[in-house]
């Protein structure tokens, strides 16, 4: 994370903690902006804040905003309460859409032969592989990033240890919280896109749109494999306000084409009515 990113972070954290929420937080003192006495990957680094997170029926979990590496880009270490060790170091920022997401991808290292079986109980128990956190704005949206969070370390602990008492699965991913931009800069997770495609392949074997039938790969050959739009079926207006869970069920795969006029007006055109459209050209 840039400088600025990893402040705000930090602030917004630290903010929240004053003025009580769901969540307990408590910091640890630093010393000319560095940890002392907290691990020795982490100590004497630049250092914004670090956050024990208390929630209930969850272990503490530490977030650390640091300059990992002293190259100025800032981690969110995750630590456990002992403060063991790392449960991972996120430090991946990207700028999509006038948003930040922080992206981890789990890769067991460990020399016995069973990390593509942790591989696959992270994926089951994280709904993922690869890990997409927005970086919050305010604090309704930082419970959902504590959340998501901490799924992560149960996931990661849970998976390095091959734990038989599964954490339960995920059913989708936070997005939908009401903010001033526009419906296609709103929070938006891409591996649910990622996903969407995947059981469409499984189902059907190709990428064909849901309104016009469209096939990129068969009319553009090996250019068009494997793209096409996703389009989300909910409706703005139909999304709480503190945000829903968007499932990949609730993903329409359609072309740039049909996209585009299933949002050109409000309300939105419905996929059977511009399929009905398109028949009855």
């Amino acid at each position: 994370m840039h400088i600025k990113i990893a402040k705000s972070l930090a602030k917004l954290i630290r903010t929240y903690g004053e003025e009580g929420g769901s969540y307990t937080i408590k910091s640890w003192k630093l010393k000319n902006r560095q940890l002392q006495g907290f691990h020795q990957w982490a100590d004497d680094r630049p250092c914004e804040g670090a956050f024990l997170i208390g929630a209930p029926g969850n272990s503490a979990l530490w977030i650390v905003v640091v300059d990992w590496k002293r190259s100025d880009n800032y981690y969110a270490a995750l630590f456990p309460e002992a403060r063991t060790g790392p449960l991972a170091e996120i430090h991946r920022c990207i700028e999509e859409h006038d948003e930040h997401t922080l992206r981890w991808r789990y890769k067991p290292t460990k020399q016995d032969g069973e990390n593509p079986a942790r591989r696959a109980y992270f994926e089951e128990a994280f709904n993922s592989k690869d890990v997409v956190i927005s970086v919050p704005s305010n604090s309704a949206e930082l419970e959902d990033f504590f959340s998501e969070l901490f799924s992560l370390a149960v996931s990661r602990q849970k998976a390095d240890a091959l734990d038989p008492a599964r954490p339960p699965s995920r059913e989708g991913f936070p997005e939908g919280k009401r903010m001033e931009r526009l419906h296609c800069s709103r929070e938006r997770n891409p591996e649910l896109i990622r996903q969407a495609k995947q059981l469409a392949l499984e189902r059907s074997g190709n990428l064909k749109c849901v309104c016009c039938k469209f096939d990129f790969e068969k009319k553009y050959g090996l250019a068009g494999k494997g793209f096409i739009e996703g389009h989300h079926t909910k409706p703005v207006s139909t999304l709480h306000s503190d945000g829903d869970l968007t499932k990949v069920e609730d993903i329409a795969l359609v072309c740039a084409n049909c996209h585009r006029m299933l949002h050109r007006r409000r309300p939105w055109l419905q996929l059977a009515h511009l399929a009905d459209l398109l028949n009855d050209g």
